[in-house]
């Protein structure tokens, strides 16, 4: 009899072994998705925005007969800034660019230009990179739709003020979500200052909206690009595990200095919103004018899908 207990004792003692090792891999889990969506949450969720917005806005072009204008009235400085922003990751993160072609129109296969580029498949750094690099059109564009409000806006100390505002900033994706109703006011505020009646008298206004529409309409990212981030995410999912595994084991969480890091990135989501702002303002303006040549044409509506 003492022997079956003792038995039936080790049993139950494995047994929540193997749970509390299942439930320490789950935390490292869970604790390894919240911080990888604390820091990158927003670049993913401003980057589906701006993808959908601008392939909306190329299908209708391409839906309504008109891609060649696209290509030519937006594509030649759209394009550009593209594959500018793929090449300058791939000079941060150390991939080497074979060949590159800031605007070479492609009938054939539709592309408009590329970036060829190689990297190191055993270097955690190279492959990191890859999410940046995926993603460069969105992050690049963004940036010089900032700068472009710098030179051409004449109430440009306005509208940084509104964008410096750290108002957002906290722990990312989360606390953003919680507060819509102040990302709304912000949105609210930067198209207030962009397209104030004051600045429609002046020339440099619109070349700014010229300048915006042409780079707000080509941040759609191809399928190559949507590859090459995907294994970027991949790789920084790895480290996050690998370094939670490490440090929860040691009885130490890294969550509180990933939210301290966070919170300065106020400045970087206003920037997401003033460029969702242009790019959908220029799908609206796109998408209104093609559509009433398409009307008298086909006495249909023209669809984006």
């Amino acid at each position: 009899m003492n022997q079956r207990k003792v038995v039936t004792f080790q049993k139950s003692e494995t047994m929540d072994d193997v749970h509390s090792t299942y439930d320490f891999f789950v935390q490292v889990v869970k604790t390894s998705l919240y911080q990888f969506f604390c820091l990158f949450g927003l670049i993913l969720l401003f980057g589906l925005l701006l993808y959908l917005i601008s392939r909306s806005t190329r299908k209708a072009f391409s839906n309504s007969g008109h891609d060649r204008l696209d290509v030519f009235l937006t594509g030649w400085i759209g394009t550009p800034v593209h594959e500018i922003g793929h090449a300058v990751f791939c000079i941060l993160f150390g991939h080497r660019i074979t060949d590159i072609k800031l605007y070479s129109p492609n009938s054939e296969d539709g592309t408009l230009g590329f970036v060829k580029h190689s990297f190191n498949s055993k270097s955690f750094y190279q492959r990191i990179g890859g999410f940046f690099i995926g993603t460069g059109p969105i992050l690049f564009g963004s940036f010089i739709l900032f700068l472009l409000i710098w030179f051409c806006l004449p109430n440009y100390r306005q509208i940084s003020e509104i964008i410096s505002n750290n108002e957002l900033s906290g722990t990312g994706i989360f606390d953003l979500v919680k507060n819509t109703g102040r990302m709304f006011t912000v949105a609210v505020g930067l198209f207030m200052k962009v397209f104030s009646p004051e600045n429609f008298g002046k020339p440099s206004f619109w070349l700014f909206i010229y300048l915006a529409f042409c780079i707000s309409s080509h941040m759609q990212l191809s399928p190559s690009d949507l590859k090459t981030m995907g294994s970027g995410i991949l790789t920084i999912l790895l480290i996050f595990l690998l370094v939670n595994l490490a440090t929860l084991i040691l009885e130490f969480d890294i969550t509180a200095y990933i939210l301290k890091f966070n919170r300065l990135t106020g400045s970087i989501i206003n920037v997401f919103i003033l460029a969702t702002i242009i790019s959908f303002v220029n799908f609206l303006v796109t998408y209104l004018i093609l559509s009433v040549f398409h009307y008298k044409k086909h006495k249909s509506l023209l669809s984006v899908w």
